[in-house]
């Protein structure tokens, strides 16, 4: 995959110039969910196809079909992939807009692909002090322990209460129905919510909610995110924000669901910086 920047660069590009993306449609399949996801510019058009089987080992699988639009080639790319470095260049891409505070330690709640993905593209984009991160599996834990420290990132499980005061970005990225952060966190974090992308889920306690200011990666997330559900401030979309408009707040909550756009700029840069592509027969 491309680096992180590299994407976000992409993603700024799509949403600034724009390019035609619906909402995306959710169909029902015994035990799980079925999601088609397309999107198209003047030189690509795309499909993602996602099947969401929670009783399934991996619950997510994904794949990413793109047409190059000047000559009819068909590309197949690797979804999964794709979905982690486009997630957490947008992540990226919102935090060096809106961060606070540019330098500090970063602390990931849920250390699966998501989290350290997130890792990845953090220690890339910003000068990190030191990494911490909580999650369930011992064995995730020090997978993603061992990979701060091939970083040259000194780092340590989270254990306390309360989130450290050197913490300047905060990632959640778990599939939790419930909060799995406390009701307060230090003054300028950067928060990037990731995890949850339906109404009845809700990483993020409502009592930050109140606190945060407030920013979105799509308007789409005001219908699919649990913690936007009711909330009667203003939420700014990322494009709005890249244009000038901004939110108040105590700290900075940036709430992802994720969007076709976002793979449509990852399918740009990925088929740019490798040209032969994966193409299907």
């Amino acid at each position: 995959m491309p680096s992180h920047l590299a994407l976000a660069e992409a993603i700024r590009e799509v949403l600034l110039k724009g390019a035609e993306a619906p909402r995306r449609q959710v169909l029902a399949l015994p035990g799980g969910s079925f999601l088609v996801m397309p999107a198209a510019d003047e030189a690509l058009a795309l499909c993602k196809l996602v099947t969401v089987e929670p009783q399934k080992t991996p619950a997510v699988q994904a794949e990413v079909w793109v047409k190059r639009l000047a000559d009819g080639a068909v590309f197949h790319l690797p979804g999964e992939a794709l979905t982690r470095a486009r997630t957490a260049a947008l992540s990226l891409l919102a935090a060096r807009l809106l961060a606070p505070r540019k330098e500090g330690a970063l602390l990931v709640v849920g250390p699966g692909a998501q989290g350290e993905a997130h890792l990845e593209a953090f220690a890339e984009g910003f000068p990190l002090t030191r990494v911490l991160v909580r999650g369930r599996g011992r064995e995730r834990v020090e997978a993603f322990l061992a990979r701060a420290r091939a970083l040259g990132l000194p780092a340590e499980e989270w254990r306390g209460e309360e989130v450290p005061e050197d913490v300047a970005f905060l990632v959640t990225a778990t599939p939790s129905p419930t909060p799995v952060l406390p009701e307060r966190v230090p003054e300028g974090v950067f928060l990037a919510a990731v995890g949850s992308f339906r109404p009845g889920m809700r990483e993020v306690p409502e009592a930050l909610v109140r606190e945060a200011a407030l920013y979105c990666d799509t308007e789409d997330a005001l219908l699919e995110a649990g913690e936007l559900q009711g909330v009667e401030r203003p939420v700014v979309p990322l494009r709005e924000a890249l244009l000038g408009r901004r939110s108040e707040g105590r700290f900075v909550l940036f709430k992802s669901v994720g969007h076709a756009l976002f793979d449509l700029a990852a399918a740009r840069v990925v088929l740019a910086s490798a040209p032969e592509g994966r193409q299907a027969p």
